[in-house]
C-alpha cells in the first residue's frame, strides 16, 4: 500500500505543472467536497453525536474564517480572478482532515491528510492559487478543528490573564 501511495504522488509530481491539470483539478474539486463529507458520515457511523456538534462549529468556524479573510484581502489568483488568499478548498479539505484526526485518531486521519494535501496540490496545479494561499488554507482549517475538536488525549485550549496570552496544549502519551 505504501509503494502504491508513493507511486501516486511520484506519477503526480512528475506530470508537471500544466500536463492533464483540468482532470487533476476535476478530481481535486471532488475529493475538496468528499472530504467533509466523510468527516460528518463518519459521526454517524461512530454514533458520535458530540463530535458531529464539533464538526459542525469547526467546519463552520473554519468557512466564515476563510472568507472572511478573502474578502479582507482580495489578492488577486495567478489566473487574474479575485479572492485568491486563503485557498477555500483547502480550507475545507484540512479542517476534515484534522477533525478526524483530532476526533477519530491517526489511522483514519492519515489518508484523509493525504487527500486534503492532494486537493491543495491541485489548486496550485490549476492555476488558482499560490502556494502561499494553499498553505494558508491549510493552516486555517487546521488550527480551527485543532481548536474546536475534542479529544481524549489532547487538550488545547487558550486563557488569558492580566500579564499574558496564549495557548495551552496537553498530550496524554
Amino acid at each position: 500500500m505504501k509503494k502504491q501511495l508513493l507511486l501516486v504522488v511520484l506519477v503526480l509530481f512528475v506530470c508537471g505543472k500544466n500536463a492533464f491539470a483540468v482532470q487533476y483539478e476535476s478530481f481535486g474539486d471532488a475529493v475538496q467536497y468528499a472530504l467533509p463529507l466523510t468527516a460528518l458520515g463518519m459521526t454517524f457511523t461512530e454514533d458520535d453525536p458530540e463530535g458531529r456538534m464539533q464538526f459542525v462549529k469547526s467546519f463552520g468556524a473554519t468557512f466564515g474564517i476563510t472568507y472572511s479573510v478573502k474578502l479582507g484581502v482580495n489578492r488577486t489568483r495567478p489566473n487574474g480572478a479575485d479572492y485568491s488568499f486563503p485557498s477555500g478548498h483547502t480550507s475545507a479539505s484540512f479542517s476534515s482532515a484534522s477533525y478526524i484526526h483530532q476526533r477519530y485518531g491517526i489511522k483514519k486521519g492519515r489518508i484523509a491528510y493525504f487527500a486534503a494535501a492532494f486537493v491543495g496540490w491541485t489548486r496550485v496545479q490549476a492555476n488558482k492559487h499560490y502556494v502561499s494561499d494553499v498553505l494558508a488554507g491549510a493552516a486555517v482549517g487546521s488550527l480551527t478543528s485543532y481548536m474546536l475538536t475534542s479529544n481524549k488525549d489532547m487538550n488545547l485550549s487558550g486563557y488569558k490573564d492580566k500579564d499574558s496570552t496564549g495557548i495551552n496544549i496537553q498530550y496524554r502519551w
